[in-house]
C-alpha cells in the first residue's frame, strides 16, 4: 500500500489561519466561565437546560443586586471623602434643677469620750440623756466605772484600753446583771444614739448648699446605722426641705467644714475621720459604700445619677426565679 502525503501549500494556508481555526468562539468561552465561576447565580443565566424565563429572572436579580451594591458603595465612598463632622449635645433638666441626693455623714468613732466618762453626779448627765436603761441596775457591780464606761466595757471587747478597770471579772458581773432578768436592760440603739457624737459638735463651723444657701442643724436628721449615729442632709424626712441642684461642680453642691472631735475618740474603725455616704432619700444607708475622709484634708466627692428601668415582665421573671 502506498500512502501519498500532500505538503501544505504555504501560498494558500498561513499559520495565523490555522491558529484562528483552533480557537473557540467568544460565546463559548463566556458560557464556560459563567458556568464555572463561584459568583452566586451567574451560572443559572447561561445554562441551556434551564428555561428562558428562569434564566431571565436570574439575570434580573443579578442586575438589581449589582446596581444596589454600586449605588450604596458610591454613596459611602462619597460620604467618606467629604469627611462630615456632626456633633449634637443636648441637656435637659427641670427648671428647678435635679433633686440633690441625700448625704449621710458619720464619725468613724462610735462613742464620745466626754459622755463615756461623765459621772452620774454631773448636772449634764441627765440633760444630755445619758441616764439610759442599765445605768441604775449596774451601779452596785461596776465599782468606780461610770455608766457609759460599764456599758462600753460589755459592748466592745476591745474597750479595755479606754476603760480603766474593765477586766474579765467586771465584764462578767455587768453582763450577769443585764441578762438575769426578763426585762430588757441594755438597749444598743439607745446606747449608740445617746453616747455618740452630737450634731452641734460636728457642724458648727461652716455649711453651705449651692454656694449661696446657708444650711443649719435643722437640715440634718439623726440616723442610726449599724456602726453608730450619723446625720443625713437632704433626707426628706419630717417634712424637711428637699434641695435641688441646677448646676454641677463642687461649689454648687453641699459644702461643709466639720470638726471630727479627735479628742473624743474611744472605739471605732481603727482610724480618725468621717464616713460620707451618698444615697437616695428614704433608703437604707450602707456605710460600706461610703467614702472615708481623714481630718485636716479637703475632699470633693462627685456623684453621677444612673437610672435603670426594667419592664414589668422582666421584674416578674426575676422575682419568680429569686425565691
Amino acid at each position: 500500500m502506498v500512502i501519498q502525503v500532500k505538503p501544505i501549500d504555504s501560498s494558500t494556508d498561513s499559520f495565523e489561519e490555522i491558529v484562528d481555526f483552533e480557537k473557540s468562539p467568544p460565546s463559548v468561552d463566556w458560557r464556560d466561565f459563567a458556568s464555572d465561576t463561584t459568583l452566586h447565580g451567574l451560572r443559572y443565566t447561561v445554562q441551556k437546560r434551564l428555561s428562558i424565563p428562569r434564566r431571565a429572572i436570574w439575570l434580573i436579580l443579578l442586575f438589581v443586586a449589582n446596581s444596589a451594591y454600586t449605588f450604596y458603595g458610591t454613596i459611602a465612598v462619597l460620604k467618606f471623602m467629604s469627611r462630615p463632622t456632626k456633633t449634637v449635645i443636648t441637656q435637659e433638666a427641670p427648671t428647678d434643677g435635679l433633686k440633690f441626693p441625700a448625704v449621710t455623714i458619720c464619725n468613724l468613732n462610735k462613742f464620745a469620750k466626754s459622755k463615756i466618762d461623765m459621772a452620774e453626779e454631773d448636772e449634764n448627765f441627765v440633760k444630755m440623756g445619758l441616764n439610759i436603761s442599765g445605768c441604775g441596775e449596774t451601779r452596785e457591780v461596776r465599782g468606780n466605772l461610770t455608766c457609759g464606761q460599764a456599758l462600753l466595757c460589755v459592748y466592745d471587747k476591745y474597750s479595755a484600753p479606754v476603760v480603766p478597770g474593765c477586766d474579765g471579772t467586771t465584764r462578767q458581773n455587768i453582763i450577769k446583771v443585764l441578762t438575769d432578768t426578763s426585762k430588757r436592760l441594755f438597749d444598743e440603739e439607745e446606747f449608740l444614739t445617746n453616747y455618740g457624737h452630737g450634731l452641734a459638735g460636728l457642724f458648727v463651723l461652716y455649711c453651705r448648699f449651692s454656694f449661696d444657701q446657708e444650711c443649719t442643724e435643722k437640715d440634718f436628721v439623726p440616723t442610726l446605722t449599724q456602726r453608730g449615729i450619723c446625720y443625713t442632709f437632704n433626707a426628706g424626712y419630717r417634712n424637711s426641705t428637699v434641695y435641688h441642684s441646677v448646676f454641677e461642680g463642687p461649689e454648687r453642691g453641699l459644702s461643709v467644714l466639720l470638726d471630727v472631735e479627735e479628742n473624743e475618740y474611744t472605739v471605732g474603725q481603727f482610724s480618725t475621720g468621717l464616713n460620707v455616704v451618698v444615697h437616695d432619700q428614704k433608703t437604707f444607708i450602707n456605710r460600706n459604700l461610703g467614702v472615708n475622709i481623714l481630718p485636716g484634708v479637703h475632699s470633693s466627692v462627685a456623684v453621677k445619677l444612673i437610672k435603670v428601668s426594667c419592664p414589668s415582665q422582666a421584674i416578674k421573671h426575676i422575682s419568680r426565679h429569686g425565691h
